[in-house]
């Protein structure tokens, strides 16, 4: 095994705690102390935006713990919130861990054999509810398992509830009954809070498997959250907006960050409206995915379709223009005078609009959950866009590396966070250690054991490399390899990634363990597919199995095999009717493909390719 490497000016970090206790509950009692009347959060209520102050949210906070004991928590108990991304989830969080109990994040799209396995294995009592659509999916699970015994519901119901089962407003009036009944319980009990307790288990998106669950203490959240932010310019005044589901560590760590910081966030109302609130509040900093990169550039794309030849050509002009000025900034060069004056103009012919999509007031972009396209990161950073690219987790809580504005590298997930170490495995497979990694995977020692070895090192199933200015680049996970017929190693991903490059393509699985050539299967992306129907003038309830549409997307293909190596290039694909589903089992709630799920779904079309 080769030395560990670790950047020196991100060395493990070795200051004292900023906060008493150093727990996610001490960061947001002493954060309400000092902003007090400041804006906290902001979410949508009946159309219009509403703010919650640090003060506010302080002073419910007693009356949510004691709503909590008084549903019979004790230290170290279980409690779910099954809801999409809302104000109420975090505080349903922070009111969980003020009270000594353990997060259980559930998605709210998964099957319902997820979540009785996620409730059932957690030991679940008690659950936050979104609504009763959600509510019947809890009640067949309690119909089960005989869990979650008790429920609260965060959206008013339309009619009686069942045994077991009381309203918000329930919950937090029988709160402010023990709050007046014992007024100093509330500190003894936040207090009694220690660093090494667990805060959340936190369930991975069992791309191979049920679900394993990541013991996470309220140690690993603080340094996670404290270390990950200096590696940002952040301001008290930046302001971004929750999206991404909660239930993930990304979007959950980026809520704590926020709170370290004082920064105010906003809640956004879904997806399908996300342009709009970006447009609406106009975020400075802002966590995403590639989905929704990918998205925006597709939609940049089907308008510049829709335009005359000449908005074409301005806007050709004005990529290109983008691309040398970001050279000059990833290189550290002076602007040239012409190339600035240039660059200004692209700026407020093209680009400028581009900026509006996120409001145009964005610094910089932050970026994790999967793999950013090369081609998209170029794309943006030519419009004027900075996406700064991490890698992580659910073992190392979400980032373990990240780019920097001022220090970055296209194609790299950055550079460690303070705290944490790295070392690669002769098989190419990354290690880390480090304060912000997990305990381990609950109530399954076999698991822990194969992960983290008796030094602390987790092994994280990522093959990577790093450079000597400590980027690192993670190539594939070390489970997805291929190995061919011939014996050669082979990173799908890359290739994959290659392939989604051209919009009509929404997913590519590529195949070829123990065959003699790789080969594909393609779903397309169903707006994309009707843009390109119209354009084509194409006929018939099936254009997907038109073979315009294959020859579109066999000559990208065609010209993605131009890049790769002989044993790379993929000989065969298949497009299948319909896109891969969170609700046929093969993508995880994170929308990551469940590669052995997909391969049992179409191992027919599969043996096609290779019998055909």
């Amino acid at each position: 095994m080769r030395p560990v490497e670790v950047n020196e000016h991100l060395a493990v970090n070795s200051e004292e705690p900023l906060y008493d206790p150093p727990t996610v509950c001490g960061i947001f009692m002493q954060q309400a102390s000092r902003f007090g009347d400041r804006t906290l959060a902001m979410s949508r209520k009946n159309g219009v935006w509403q703010s919650v102050t640090w003060r506010q949210s302080r002073e419910l906070l007693p009356v949510a713990v004691m709503g909590l004991t008084a549903l019979g928590l004790k230290k170290g108990d279980s409690v779910g919130i099954a809801s999409r991304t809302r104000r109420e989830w975090s505080e349903a969080d922070i009111t969980i861990l003020a009270a000594g109990g353990v997060t259980i994040g559930l998605y709210p799209s998964a099957s319902l054999w997820e979540i009785t396995h996620v409730v059932s294995h957690s030991g679940l009592a008690i659950c936050f509810v979104e609504d009763e659509a959600l509510l019947v999916k809890l009640l067949a699970v309690r119909a089960q398992t005989g869990r979650p015994e008790k429920m609260v519901l965060f959206d008013p119901p339309a009619g009686a509830l069942p045994a077991g089962v009381m309203t918000l407003e329930s919950f937090l009036e029988a709160g402010r009954v023990a709050h007046a009944a014992d007024p100093a319980r509330f500190e003894a009990v936040w207090r009694a809070v220690q660093p090494d307790d667990l805060a959340t288990i936190a369930y991975t998106s069992g791309t191979t498997g049920p679900p394993k669950g990541a013991m996470i203490t309220h140690a690993n959240l603080y340094y996670t959250a404290i270390n990950a932010t200096k590696m940002h310019a952040y301001e008290e005044s930046d302001f971004g907006i929750a999206f991404l589901p909660l239930t993930h560590m990304l979007q959950r760590m980026s809520v704590y960050a926020a709170m370290h910081l004082g920064i105010v966030g906003a809640y956004a109302e879904s997806i399908d409206k996300l342009v709009e609130n970006f447009q609406e509040l106009r975020p400075t900093v802002q966590v995403s995915v590639p989905q929704i990169f990918e998205r925006i550039y597709n939609r940049v794309q089907a308008m510049l379709e829709a335009g005359s030849p000449l908005q074409r050509r301005v806007f050709d002009w004005a990529l290109d223009v983008g691309k040398r000025a970001a050279a000059c900034r990833r290189e550290n060069r002076p602007l040239p005078l012409g190339l600035s004056a240039r660059r200004a103009v692209a700026h407020r012919l093209v680009f400028s609009k581009i900026h509006d999509i996120f409001g145009g007031r964005v610094k910089y972009l932050l970026c994790g959950g999967a793999p950013m396209p090369l081609h998209l990161l170029e794309f943006f950073h030519a419009a004027g866009l900075l996406i700064l690219e991490g890698y992580g987790l659910t073992e190392t809580v979400a980032p373990a590396a990240v780019n920097r504005a001022e220090r970055f590298r296209f194609g790299t997930v950055g550079q460690l966070i303070p705290g944490m170490e790295a070392k690669i495995a002769p098989d190419g497979e990354l290690l880390l250690r480090g304060k912000g990694l997990f305990q381990g995977y609950y109530k399954d020692p076999e698991a822990t054991a194969a992960a983290i070895d008796a030094d602390g090192w987790f092994a994280t199933g990522d093959i990577a490399a790093m450079d000597n200015e400590g980027f690192l680049t993670i190539t594939d996970r070390k489970k997805d390899l291929i190995v061919t017929a011939g014996g050669k190693n082979i990173a799908p991903q890359n290739i994959e990634n290659l392939i989604r490059t051209l919009p009509l393509i929404s997913q590519a699985l590529v195949y070829g363990d123990r065959r003699k050539y790789l080969t594909a299967l393609v779903t397309l992306n169903d707006r994309e597919l009707a843009d390109f129907a119209r354009r084509e003038k194409l006929s018939g309830p099936a254009p997907a199995g038109h073979e315009k549409v294959r020859r579109a997307v066999a000559d990208h293909i065609a010209a993605v095999n131009s890049r790769l190596a002989p044993y790379e290039q993929i000989r065969k694909f298949t497009i299948l009717p319909a896109d891969f589903t969170e609700a046929a089992g093969e993508l995880t709630p994170t929308l990551k493909m469940r590669r052995r799920e997909i391969i049992k779904h179409y191992g027919d079309k599969i043996d096609e390719l290779y019998n055909g």
